[in-house]
This record gives C-alpha cells, sequence and structure tokens, in this order.
C-alpha cells in the first residue's frame, strides 16, 4: 500500500501520526511524507507569544526567519531519516511558514504527481483554526479531486480543532509499541524544542497509546466537518 502523509509543519507528524508512521513502516507499506512549510517564523512567533525557553534559544534567537527556515528543513530531513523513510519517498515544498493559504496552487500542483497511485492519504482536518494546516488539508483534498481519486481512503487527523467524525467514520490505532521511538526522534526538532508548550508535549509522547483518524472516500467531500 502506497500512504502519503502531508505535514504542515517539520513536527505536526509527531503529534499526529509519528505512531502510525512507524507501525506502517513496520507493515513494509510504502510511506512518503511531504513537508509544507519551512517554519521560518518559528522564532518570531514565539518571541510573540511568549513562547520561547530562553536560555536553550541562545544560539537561535538573533537569527533571520531566512536562516530558521534552513535550520527547520534540515531538522525535517533528520527525522525522516530517523522514521526511515528513503530519500525518495520525502518531499519539502519549501513554502514560508504562514504562508501557505497564498501557496494552494502550487501546491496542489505539486501534489498530484506524488498522490496519484496513492492508496490512503494522511492530511490535517478541515475547518483548521490553523491557517497553514487548514492550507495543507486544501492542497490535498484539491489536489485528491483533481485526480478524481475515487479508490484512495483519507486519514484525517485533527490538531488545532476537534474531531467531529461519526464513530463509523473514525479509527483508532495502537501506537505503544513505537512511542519511546517517538520520543527519540522528536529530540531531532531542537528548534521546536525551544518552545515551552512544545516541550510539554514532547514529554506526553511518552505516555502516548493510540492515534485517531477520520477515515473518508472522496464522496465524502464537504458532507463532513473534518473532510
Amino acid at each position: 500500500m502506497k500512504i502519503v502523509i502531508f505535514v504542515p509543519h517539520p513536527d505536526d507528524e509527531i503529534f499526529s501520526c509519528a505512531g502510525s508512521i512507524l507501525k506502517w513502516m513496520a507493515e513494509r507499506h510504502d510511506v512518503h511524507i511531504v513537508y509544507v512549510t519551512d517554519n521560518r517564523a518559528l522564532i518570531t512567533w514565539g518571541k510573540k507569544h511568549n513562547q520561547i525557553i530562553a536560555e536553550d534559544a541562545k544560539e537561535y534567537i538573533n537569527l533571520s526567519e531566512e536562516e530558521i527556515g534552513k535550520i527547520g528543513l534540515d531538522e525535517a530531513r533528520s527525522v525522516a531519516k530517523a522514521f526511515g523513510f528513503p530519500d525518495n519517498n520525502v518531499y519539502l515544498f519549501e513554502f514560508h511558514d504562514q504562508n501557505a493559504m497564498n501557496q494552494i496552487d502550487d501546491g496542489v500542483v505539486l501534489s498530484k504527481d506524488i498522490i496519484k497511485d496513492a492508496d490512503r492519504i494522511v492530511m490535517p482536518s478541515d475547518n483548521n483554526n490553523h491557517k497553514d494546516h487548514q492550507a495543507t488539508h486544501t492542497i490535498a483534498k484539491n489536489a485528491a479531486i483533481e485526480l478524481n481519486l475515487v479508490n484512495t481512503e483519507f486519514y484525517v487527523y485533527a490538531i488545532y480543532n476537534l474531531m467531529k467524525a461519526p464513530i463509523e467514520k473514525q479509527k483508532k490505532i495502537r501506537i505503544s509499541e513505537y512511542r519511546l521511538k517517538v520520543y527519540e526522534i522528536m529530540s531531532l526538532y531542537k528548534t521546536q524544542l525551544l518552545f515551552k508548550d512544545t516541550r510539554l508535549g514532547w514529554q506526553t509522547l511518552t505516555r502516548k497509546r493510540s492515534e485517531r483518524f477520520g477515515v473518508f472516500s472522496l464522496k465524502d467531500v464537504g458532507n463532513y466537518y473534518n473532510f
């Protein structure tokens, strides 16, 4: 099975589907990952919202957004390698963080060749409170619509909003055996771990038992809150 995972920012795969990624790889599926943005606004946002752990951020705090973006992409490559993704299965769109909504058409073009033969597409939820997550959802969904992927299943994860799919449209994947590996992989996102909330979330990974998705088909588009 070919599985393509869409990630708005480097580290969103960790908190949405990292255990599932490792499980699917262990099952020998052909797993691909798409990083949509470059995290360049990370430090700027962290300063604005008082999220930066100052003592740990010294080497990053005065870097430009361009420099932070390059670091973010390098971290994503390192994380993808730690998961076990072959280089040819890792895609970096390099859209500017906080600007993916203005890159939807380009994202659709880039996505179509990646997903044209996908059996499963994993993506953030619709009606999303984060504009880059909403853009990523729209990119993946619009590309699938243009390709008319009627035989593809869509696994939708919710990070900045709620999963409102009916129970028959939900799937829970047990990932307990992978959670320590996920915790270790997250340590490679050094810039993300400069955030207070992310640092707290990192600690919870060691206790995570499952990951939940809404599961849809192309005919479900527009009929559910999350899709």
